[in-house]
């Protein structure tokens, strides 16, 4: 498993630095939906039959909805912050990643995985920093939010002022209900709060 972590490391690595401003808070928000996968499966919170996850509420295909575990995982839930574009390797990476979790069912793999990808993630400047601002409660605190909405407002605008067609996508509003907290609340301390799926 060690080799398997150097190579989700390298691959995560290589996706935030390609990440500016929206686009961070997108694979930031992504990350933290595939911290969560890792835990439901390890834990065996839900089946798993190839790439589909499932609990008796719910069925996710990882493989044709991966740009969307941000959206049913993460700490924003909005549909503009779906993430569209990333490298294959990243995607082929994490499927890969959830298959050997589910094959090993061990969670402290996962936290060793976590670990070592929260030491990348805290290589973000700190103004970009919604995964780390959230990981102790699953949700970001007040400021975080704010800048959030100005993140989509500012896209809104650079789409308007570029006279390109806006999609218009349904947008719950962020942040309203408690999401799901991955096992650490922040580096090195655990949490037991978690959504029920």
């Amino acid at each position: 498993m060690f080799s398997i972590r150097m190579d989700i490391q390298s691959t995560v690595l290589n996706q935030l630095n390609t990440t500016d401003c929206l686009y961070s808070l997108m694979i930031q928000n992504h990350l933290y939906g595939c911290f969560i996968i890792m835990e439901d499966i390890a834990q065996h919170k839900v089946n798993v039959d190839g790439t589909v996850i499932s609990t008796p509420k719910f069925t996710f295909d990882l493989d044709k909805q991966f740009s969307e575990i941000g959206l049913r995982y993460g700490f924003v839930m909005d549909t503009k912050l779906a993430l569209n574009i990333f490298n294959i390797e990243y995607k082929e990476t994490w499927l890969r990643q959830f298959k050997d979790i589910d094959i090993a069912q061990n969670i402290e793999e996962v936290d060793k995985i976590e670990e070592s990808l929260i030491e990348i993630i805290q290589t973000i400047k700190p103004e970009d920093a919604f995964f780390v601002s959230a990981l102790e409660t699953g949700t970001l605190p007040q400021e975080w939010i704010g800048k959030v909405l100005n993140l989509l407002h500012q896209e809104m605008e650079d789409v308007t002022i570029e006279n390109r067609a806006i999609s218009v996508a349904l947008t719950e509003k962020p942040i309203r209900r408690k999401l799901s907290t991955t096992r650490r609340a922040k580096p090195l301390k655990k949490s037991n709060t978690r959504r029920n799926h």
